[in-house]
């Protein structure tokens, strides 16, 4: 009898071995049976997709390129404003764009002066405080700012011609009618890994919005209708860019400069800025952007990335532990060996679950009916998210569904308040061209149209015609009924402390959304 035979003789070294070997089998089966029915959840997710006309292809998402004789961002001072190259955001010619652009930046702290004034604030009716920015300016020292002359307006618009050469070569793309960064995302060599791409032009683009809504205001106020006009196109064709492309913070860079537009439009029309041919040519500007198909772009190209980021971990686990650890990872030949053991069906419920959620929550609900059923949809799927947590801790296929979707719920309220400031721009560019015809503005909404016979844009909340009134210094009220759907007549409810901090875009935000010219 050999040593084995011996050995195999002894009943606990039996029971240990067939123990061994049944959770072997088991494991394995275990394996097995997760790797299969991932992989099933994800091709049901992918055929459901199909049948509704949607995809998980991220270029599919994407916008055609559009020609560059059309193109306001294929100018030489744009184009390829958006390329890395070489994965290095600070090297090559748009590199030196972007840095050009940044560099009319407006100063954000001066001496003795903790922070620059405040913008103009159409929302609670707070015009821009020239004499504040003039003082400030003169502070900081970094504008060629003139003697005080007593017209502040005036003194900030001579600070800001520092920038006239830059503002000049981007009003030469004005006639160009459609807006897209290049290279266009369709043209682009994509990584494998989605989340990694950078975007290195958004900081640049919101340097030059806000220095041009600025500029809109003083030139507005000094009288130099030609020069606001001007600037607000460019905040428009930047922002219509923006909105054109297909990931979340395009979407996000988008309503902030659609808001800030929103503000100096409420300039132009509060100082009379401009003729029938300027308001006329700002309106076609704003109609430009159309946010729900922006909205249903950028959570599609989003949903593409959240999946590809799940099947990026299932090809390469090991760099789990490198997005963990801010791309340091252990150089041991045992250190990625937890990560390898996770099954790969894990990542493909994962990235079921991310796609079959945010169809049926996001996407589906905005496509087929609208910003209230969107409004509606993302409440009830953060009440579901919620009381998902404690399932994601014993279900790890919702990890990741519960680490991404906090913040989509907060977008929507978000796109439908900037949505109803979009509409009042519009509707207040009809307004005065109205005026300038007739001599006043009309007794009802009614009696305008848009420059091409259009009607008027709705209130997104309720899809009825925005609340509008006469006021009684001949100039008017305009208002959305806001997130509780009722209409308070136009009246606002705003922080008694800090006005500026009242939260409009909060679903618990009581009151109206209002565009009227309180007198200060």
């Amino acid at each position: 009898m050999n040593f084995l035979q011996r050995c195999w003789q002894k009943r606990w070294l039996r029971r240990l071995t067939w123990t061994v070997v049944t959770l072997t089998a088991l494991i394995a089966s275990l394996y097995a049976w997760v790797n299969w029915s991932g992989a099933r959840q994800l091709r049901n997710v992918e055929a459901m997709l199909k049948a509704e006309g949607e995809t998980l292809d991220f270029r599919e998402t994407m916008n055609e390129p559009v020609p560059e004789a059309e193109n306001f961002c294929a100018i030489p001072l744009l184009k390829d404003l958006a390329l890395v190259v070489d994965n290095d955001a600070s090297k090559g010619a748009p590199a030196e764009k972007r840095k050009r652009l940044e560099a009319i930046r407006l100063p954000s702290s001066a001496k003795g002066v903790a922070r620059p004034p405040k913008y103009a604030n159409a929302a609670i009716g707070k015009r821009t405080d020239f004499k504040a920015w003039a003082d400030f300016l003169r502070k900081e020292g970094s504008l060629p700012m003139p003697v005080d002359s007593g017209d502040a307006a005036r003194d900030v618009l001579a600070a800001l011609s520092k920038y006239d050469a830059i503002v000049q070569e981007l009003a030469t793309g004005l006639n160009r009618p459609k807006a897209q960064w290049t290279p266009e995302w369709k043209t682009r060599e994509l990584p494998e890994m989605l989340l990694s791409l950078q975007n290195p032009h958004y900081s640049s683009v919101m340097a030059v919005n806000r220095t041009l809504s600025l500029r809109v205001a003083a030139a507005a106020f000094a009288g130099e209708a030609a020069k606001a006009h001007e600037a607000a196109l460019i905040m428009a064709r930047t922002t219509q860019a923006s909105l054109n492309d297909s990931m979340l913070i395009g979407l996000l860079v988008g309503s902030s400069g659609a808001e800030m537009l929103y503000h100096a439009t409420w300039e132009l029309c509060a100082n009379h800025a401009g003729n029938a041919e300027n308001f006329t040519k700002l309106e076609s500007a704003i109609r430009a952007f159309d946010f729900q198909r922006a909205a249903l772009r950028a959570f599609r190209g989003e949903m593409t990335v959240g999946v590809n980021a799940a099947q990026y971990c299932k090809r390469k686990p090991e760099d789990i532990r490198r997005m963990n650890n801010n791309g340091d990872s252990d150089s041991g030949v045992f250190s990625h060996i937890p990560e390898r053991l996770i099954p790969s069906g894990f990542f493909d419920a994962s990235a079921a679950v991310i796609a079959e959620n945010e169809f049926k929550y996001i996407i589906k609900p905005l496509r087929d009916q609208g910003w209230q059923a969107a409004y509606q949809s993302s409440q009830e799927f953060e009440k579901r998210l919620a009381e998902m947590k404690p399932t994601a801790k014993t279900h790890p296929t919702y990890i990741m569904l519960a680490l991404t979707f906090p913040a989509f719920t907060s977008f929507i309220n978000k796109l439908i308040f900037t949505q109803a400031l979009v509409n009042q721009s519009i509707i207040a560019c009809a307004l005065e061209r109205y005026r300038i015809e007739k001599g006043t503005y009309p007794d009802s909404l009614a009696a305008v149209k848009l420059a091409d016979g259009k009607p008027l844009p709705l209130d997104p909340i309720n899809e009825k015609p925005m609340g509008y009134r006469k006021t009684a210094d001949g100039r008017y009220a305009l208002w959305s009924v806001g997130f509780d759907g009722k209409d308070d007549g136009g009246k606002r409810t705003l922080n008694e402390k800090k006005p500026e901090n009242t939260q409009f875009q909060k679903a618990d935000y009581v009151g109206d959304w209002v565009w009227d010219f309180p007198a200060e």
